[in-house]
């Protein structure tokens, strides 16, 4: 049964390889709703094969395209302060052949990829250097770093071809996180385990080797609500450090946090790293700690069909809505 859903993340915008974000609505004299627009229409011309990188361009041209993504633009429209497009994006060579209804109604796709169409919106505010990227989740497959990196490529390409030192804008993404969601999928049970790791350097001292690992269920006693409330702090400490140059809570941290809630002769045994392991509903299983809160976040639309844009924008927009505050994102988004 496959899912449908989307997944949420902030942006930002950095002129080439700098780390100062722009403010999106002055990109060296230009929007980048605009710029955007642009980069993704030229999307829609041709596939774009393999990762955005030159070694994998180069392996593409000499090995061909067989078992590398792939990635096309099909539709661009802008409603208001958003840009709003469909993309296809798959892997040549994931299956051998489409099979009719009927003998003699097959066709042979080894050479094609086979390839889902994803919906795709940026937001974009007033003014300001975040923005809200929303991407349609099947399954297991959410196109996003595909779309954005291949955006950032051909972003660089056209500065190339102008004047070989012309500005190009780098897209960069982040997850957006949602406290209480993730205090809900624990709770719901999609979290059963917590796993502790200590690490030892190796007898040559050239590496850190993992030397015990243990995992202890969340079904005992009141372990849940327990790691709930860690979990929770993990998110406020780090949200509330952010930008300010504090430190966040480090995984030794959140692990001794976890061990604590599992006994003292667990607490004791001088563990370095830890997590929450969440299995979602389509079975994949995720970490959960200080430094990888927000990978665990897909918001479930239906099964089976994909639902009607209407109800998809409409879901994007109720859930991007509540978690703007908490993100220090102001976005007017249009009502339909």
């Amino acid at each position: 049964m496959t899912s449908y859903g989307y997944r949420l993340f902030t942006f930002q915008v950095f002129r080439g390889f700098k780390r100062t974000p722009l403010d999106l609505a002055d990109c060296k004299g230009e929007q980048y709703q605009e710029i955007a627009e642009a980069l993704l229409k030229a999307l829609s011309i041709g596939t774009a094969i393999g990762d955005p990188t030159e070694d994998s361009q180069a392996e593409v041209e000499a090995l061909g395209a067989f078992g590398k993504p792939a990635l096309r633009v099909e539709e661009v429209r802008v409603v208001d302060n958003t840009i709003r497009a469909t993309v296809w994006a798959g892997k040549f060579g994931s299956h051998e052949k489409a099979i009719g209804d009927a003998a003699g109604g097959d066709t042979d796709i080894k050479d094609k990829a086979a390839s889902n169409l994803f919906r795709i919106i940026f937001a974009f505010p007033e003014e300001g250097e975040t923005g809200i990227l929303a991407v349609e989740a099947i399954g297991r497959s959410c196109p996003v770093s595909q779309v954005t990196r291949w955006m950032s490529k051909k972003s660089r390409d056209e500065a190339t071809q102008e004047n070989g030192e012309g500005a190009w804008w780098r897209l960069s993404v982040t997850p957006l996180a949602d406290e209480n969601r993730l205090a809900e999928m624990i709770r719901e049970g999609q979290a059963q385990t917590l796993v502790l790791v200590r690490h030892a350097t190796t007898a040559g001292r050239t590496r850190s080797v993992k030397d015990i690992e243990i995992t202890a269920s969340l079904a005992v006693s009141s372990r849940m609500d327990k790691a709930v409330k860690v979990v929770q702090g993990w998110y406020q400490r780090n949200r509330h450090t952010e930008g300010n140059g504090e430190a966040g809570v480090t995984n030794e941290q959140g692990a001794r946090q976890l061990a604590a809630i599992v006994g003292p002769q667990i607490a004791d045994m001088e563990l370095d790293d830890g997590w929450v392991q969440i299995e979602d509903p389509d079975g994949q299983v995720k970490r959960v700690k200080p430094t990888q809160m927000t990978d665990v976040f897909t918001y479930r639309l239906s099964e089976d069909q994909p639902p009607v844009t209407p109800r998809f924008y409409a879901a994007v927009r109720e859930t991007a809505v509540a978690l703007q505050p908490a993100a220090k994102v102001g976005i007017d988004w249009p009502v339909s």
